[in-house]
């Protein structure tokens, strides 16, 4: 008799990063933090988000707070949050990061596309606006993530326009809100 041999769905946890997940997640962004077109992977870039992932203070001055989602010891992704930058707050209607009524989201990568891991992620990362008693979530995504922008689009309540050169020149940020 033939046994037929299915893959098994992966269990998903969502907590905060532990310091042993770095390396993982490192791995994970030599896939995730290319050029889309080349091929050619972003080590500085990736380097500054280890950074952040070790609580350093990253170059806006911002300190992230990193989600992980895992199936047991197996990291599948991960997502940051911090308070709005600068440009952010003023393409919102912010007065200032500090004042700021949203979270926003930050360094958003999954292993694979498609198992619910993102969404997972995103969930979580609005219950954790929530119960900072912040009433959106923003986010923005460059060209280089093009991919990923129908996601946010399912995900959110709106879409919101362009940070226009936020990436430099004629590399435009597509932004997204969603009430908390």
């Amino acid at each position: 008799m033939d046994e037929k041999i299915t893959e098994q769905e992966p269990t998903i946890t969502i907590s905060e990063l532990k310091q042993e997940d770095i390396p993982q997640l490192y791995k994970l962004l030599e896939q995730r933090v290319i050029d889309p077109d080349t091929g050619k992977i972003f080590y500085d870039e990736i380097n500054r988000i280890i950074e952040s992932m070790a609580g350093n203070w990253g170059e806006d001055n911002r300190k992230r707070k990193y989600l992980v989602a895992r199936d047991g010891n197996r990291v599948l992704g991960c997502m940051a949050y911090s308070a709005p930058d600068m440009s952010m707050c003023k393409h919102f209607g912010f007065e200032h990061p500090s004042t700021a009524d949203a979270i926003e989201l930050l360094n958003a990568f999954v292993l694979e596309q498609g198992n619910g891991v993102g969404r997972k992620l995103f969930e979580a990362i609005c219950e954790v606006g929530r119960n900072l008693g912040k009433s959106y979530l923003v986010i923005n995504s460059g060209p280089r993530y093009k991919d990923s922008w129908g996601f946010y689009d399912k995900m959110c309540d709106e879409s919101c326009g362009f940070i226009e050169n936020k990436y430099g020149d004629k590399r435009h940020a597509n932004t997204w809100q969603i009430r908390l």
